[in-house]
This record gives structure tokens, C-alpha cells and sequence, in this order.
């Protein structure tokens, strides 16, 4: 509940606010694009469900955005341990290696002073997640769709600290992740 009352505020703050992510740039000076190319790396974690069992790790992440307006596409890999729940005391130790592509869309962005913004984006990704545990593992197509926020330091190239919060969909299961990167 302590992570409610920030959250809240924050919300409040993006609905009392003009956009400045609008499609007509020329009437929008104040926006200010994502880095045409950008490398980020970091640490994400998961949880989610296979086969009726829980599962869930952390490990690191590396993406590659290429910037256009508003708009950024994302090729994304990461390589994280997988710990599967046998029974309530038992677990199956693994590892889990994901590679996706996707896009983000700033939404909203704030400009306190003039080299530094906060974006707020949402993010989607279709990818293929290979799970290694034991003497068993498994391949699973999968969708993540969530949201984001950056602060960013204006300046040739970027450099911004990213937190995504995604929800994953992969056949008939759903999850989570959540990642925390530093990006230029």
C-alpha cells in the first residue's frame, strides 16, 4: 500500500498534464524524440506459470532500439536463471534465455528544465523463451504488453534509466517481468 500513494500521484500528474508526445511535431516544440539508435543494459526479473507450476528468476537484459519520432523498435535478449515449483517445497534449479522484438510508444513526456525529461511509454514484444532446467526443458512462444518510464538526459546520445513493468501472455499462462536498465 506504501507504493500507492506515489503511484497515485504520478497518475494524477500525467492526466493533469498536456502531452507532449502528439503525431504533429511541428506543433509540439517541446517534444523530444527517442535517441535514433540506443543500447541498454540491465537487470529483469519474471514470473509466470508452466504447465500448472509456478516459475520465476532474474537475470540480465540487453536491448537495441532504433528511435523514429515517437516511435521506438526494440530487439531484445536476456538471460536469466528459471526456478520451476515441484511442490511447495521443492524446486526444479534452470535457466531461461529470451529473445524478443518489439516497439514502444511515448505517450507522455515531462520536461522540468531543458536536459532532463521523463518519458512514459507503453511497450509491446513478441518473442520465444527457452527453458533449461535439470534433465527437461521447453521452448515457449510468448507476448509481453506494458508500460514504462525513463529519465532521460537530453544531449547527442541520451542516457536515460529505464523501468518497464510488462505482462506476459504464452500459451494460455500469463506473468509477469519487470526490468530496471541504464541506456545511452
Amino acid at each position: 500500500m506504501r507504493h500507492a500513494t506515489p503511484l497515485l500521484a504520478l497518475a494524477l500528474l500525467a492526466a493533469a498534464s498536456p502531452a507532449h508526445a502528439d503525431d504533429d511535431d511541428d506543433e509540439d516544440s517541446y517534444f523530444v524524440a527517442f535517441g535514433k539508435h540506443t543500447i541498454d543494459a540491465g537487470f529483469t526479473g519474471h514470473g509466470t506459470r508452466i504447465g500448472g507450476l509456478s516459475e520465476g528468476g532474474m537475470g540480465a537484459r540487453l536491448d537495441l532500439g532504433y528511435g523514429r519520432g515517437r516511435w521506438q523498435y526494440t530487439a531484445e535478449g536476456s538471460l536469466e536463471s528459471s526456478s520451476l515449483q515441484q511442490t511447495q517445497t521443492t524446486s526444479t534449479e534452470g535457466r531461461r534465455q529470451r529473445a524478443a522484438l518489439g516497439i514502444r510508444w511515448l505517450a507522455r513526456q515531462f520536461i522540468p528544465i531543458n536536459e532532463l525529461g521523463v518519458d512514459m511509454y507503453l511497450h509491446a514484444a513478441g518473442g520465444i523463451s527457452r527453458y533449461q532446467w535439470m534433465d527437461s526443458g521447453s521452448t515457449r512462444p510468448d507476448v509481453d504488453l506494458g508500460v514504462g518510464m525513463a529519465v532521460r538526459k537530453f544531449a547527442r546520445h541520451d542516457i536515460f534509466v529505464r523501468l518497464d513493468l510488462d505482462l506476459l501472455f504464452s500459451r494460455g499462462d500469463s506473468g509477469f517481468a519487470g526490468g530496471l536498465v541504464l541506456g545511452w
